[in-house]
């Protein structure tokens, strides 16, 4: 892939990265030395994705932002021992993928499935008893609560969210804090998977998409691979 393409790329990349850290660009910049197109197809790591002929930069941005999971993470048995609403939602995406429209929507509910994965990390470790702290306060215990529940019974209560503990912890409240949460969860390039991946959902839940993109079930097999991974280290 020629150089101007390359930077076109990340240059568009870091225009909106909300979440990039300093060694991101290094990362992907090794992602796209590793791509060619020719004729029909955009090659990596000996995958071929069919994207049409005379395809420009616009149209391989929209197949790089769309198939970040196979292309950070490379490719990844799917896996089949996700949480029902993760199954679900992983399913329904590869249907929409099969449809070959509605590519808009299918990228959104990737994604999508690695934010919910990350909800769902965070309900395995709170696990069945949630003890909340807060300085001044009697401390405050709830059972059988997930990641949801939780945020909605401080919300309900009128407890704000930045000087709560849960387990100990500081309660992750926003999407940032979620990801800043689970980096002990991941290793670096699953890392920069969940955070460029959930602001890219951000903008498409906000109808601020720009691009035309192009996404192959290998990029959701290789999603519910990475959220597997982050619950396999919670349970361990």
């Amino acid at each position: 892939m020629d150089l101007e393409t390359k930077n076109y790329i990340l240059k568009n990349i870091f225009d909106f990265f909300q979440y990039s850290k300093r060694y991101d660009r290094l990362v992907l910049t090794g992602i796209l030395n590793s791509m060619d197109y020719h004729d029909d197809y955009i090659t990596f790591n000996k995958l071929r994705f069919e994207i049409g002929r005379n395809a420009g930069r616009d149209k391989i941005l929209g197949f790089f932002l769309a198939n970040l999971p196979v292309l950070i993470e490379g490719r990844r048995t799917e896996r089949n021992d996700l949480t029902p609403k993760l199954t679900k939602l992983k399913n329904d995406t590869l249907e929409l993928i099969s449809l070959g429209k509605f590519n808009e929507l299918a990228t959104l509910d990737m994604y999508l499935l690695l934010e919910m994965g990350l909800r769902c990390a965070y309900s395995i470790w709170v696990g069945k008893k949630a003890i909340i702290e807060r300085p001044g306060y009697d401390k405050i215990i709830l059972y059988d609560q997930d990641y949801r529940k939780i945020k909605l019974y401080l919300r309900l209560n009128k407890i704000g969210h930045y000087d709560v503990l849960v387990n100990g912890q500081p309660f992750p409240s926003s999407q940032n804090s979620l990801l800043h949460w689970s980096e002990k969860f991941t290793d670096r390039n699953s890392d920069l998977l969940f955070r460029l991946a959930l602001n890219i959902r951000n903008l498409l839940a906000h109808g601020e998409n720009e691009w035309e993109l192009y996404p192959f079930k290998e990029s959701v097999e290789s999603s519910s691979y990475a959220v597997g991974k982050v619950l396999d280290r919670i349970k361990l």
